[in-house]
């Protein structure tokens, strides 16, 4: 079922000086597509919805919040759909203006809804609102953020710990060449004919290993933006390519972190490993350092949670296929006793087709908001 619901909201972001040749190194007006479902609402609060790079603004979530009296506004970041430029720290500033906007519009209590990827920048956010302390990008380069108006409280909706967390279990171990994916160590290969389950002790192996190249490409990042730098007057970042990103085993073998997601086969996992456009495979040297390097993004969501003080409330989807139960027990486990944690039961992750769910949700959420606020 389709639903149609809201109204266009047009946001003015914090513009930046565009590397874009058309642009003639300009600062054009920044402009963030966002919709407002409020029709029947009252003041007492409204959820913000914001993903790194996907469009909220049209998030499932939004017509049914509106329906259970819950005002909700859905926002796409000025990197919807461009993971390449795509660096935290801007995606902050933008979700700072969708609650700026909430606060302008008379909302009492103002909700960060954090599902997916938008767990990480929620948190982020809310982190810095109480307790700035970002001042560059994570390659050294001066930042501005600008002062945040503070949510009052947060919902980790089916969401993972980070884009460095959430890619890392992804990462093919498997690869030797960054130049050449097609070079393959046998030992860490997730694609050959292995007994299911798997042998947990080549389990612990190949995270490991998953750690270590993230490290590695970082590594290269970090000496490659060095070399570029040392010549003032070349260009200062340049593509970084990552081959295959569809390799987590847990997605085969559900015995791993289980709940009650269906298994993906072995061949299935080996096409969206190899395909040519995947999650990550494509940033810049310092947009990978922002937003997929373990030791460099400032967007650990659990280690932002931690450095917050409002309610959380976390919501895991009982079948969720995406999100596994110990990446919503990291958020559980960083906000502590102001945390309650509930189960979806039977919930996908994109909900697609679970209408009534949908509705069930929406429900949950606002009452918890109306008590815990």
């Amino acid at each position: 079922m389709t639903i149609v619901t809201g109204k266009t909201v047009t946001l003015t972001g914090r513009a930046t000086v565009s590397t874009d040749t058309r642009r003639g190194g300009l600062a054009f007006p920044l402009f963030l597509g966002a919709r407002l479902c409020d029709a029947g609402c009252d003041k007492r609060v409204a959820f913000v919805l914001c993903h790194p790079a996907g469009d909220f603004s049209k998030h499932y979530l939004l017509p049914y919040l509106e329906r259970n009296g819950g005002a909700c506004l859905g926002v796409a970041t000025r990197f919807i759909n461009n993971e390449v430029e795509l660096t935290m720290e801007q995606c902050v500033q933008d979700l700072g203006r969708a609650v700026e906007f909430l606060r302008e519009q008379g909302y009492e209590k103002v909700v960060l809804i954090g599902n997916s990827g938008g767990g990480s920048i929620s948190s982020l956010y809310q982190a810095e609102a109480e307790n700035p302390s970002i001042t560059t990008f994570p390659d050294g380069t001066p930042f501005e953020m600008g002062p945040l108006a503070k949510a009052d409280a947060i919902i980790l909706l089916s969401a993972h710990p980070g884009r460095a967390e959430a890619l890392t279990a992804y990462l093919d171990p498997a690869i030797i060449d960054e130049h050449d994916p097609s070079l393959r160590d046998p030992a860490l290969d997730l694609f050959t004919d292995r007994p299911l389950p798997y042998d947990r002790d080549w389990i612990a192996i190949y995270r490991a290993a998953q750690v270590d190249r993230n490290r590695r490409l970082s590594q290269h990042a970090l000496a490659t933006l060095a070399a570029l730098r040392a010549n003032p007057s070349g260009p200062s970042d340049r593509i970084l390519v990552v081959h295959g990103t569809g390799a987590d085993p847990a997605y085969i073998d559900v015995t791993l972190d289980p709940n009650a997601r269906k298994a993906r086969t072995v061949e299935l996992s080996r096409q969206l490993n190899a395909s040519h456009m995947s999650m990550g495979r494509l940033s810049t040297m310092r947009t990978w350092l922002s937003q997929w390097s373990l030791d460099h993004t400032r967007a650990n969501g659990p280690a932002c949670l931690a450095r917050t003080s409002v309610p959380v409330l976390a919501m895991r989807h009982g079948s969720d296929e995406l999100v596994l139960p110990s990446q919503m027990q990291s958020y559980v486990d960083a906000a502590g006793s102001r945390c309650q944690d509930e189960v979806l039961e039977g919930a996908s992750h994109f909900m697609v087709g679970q209408d009534t769910l949908k509705d069930q949700l929406a429900k949950r959420l606002v009452a918890w908001v109306r008590k815990a606020l």
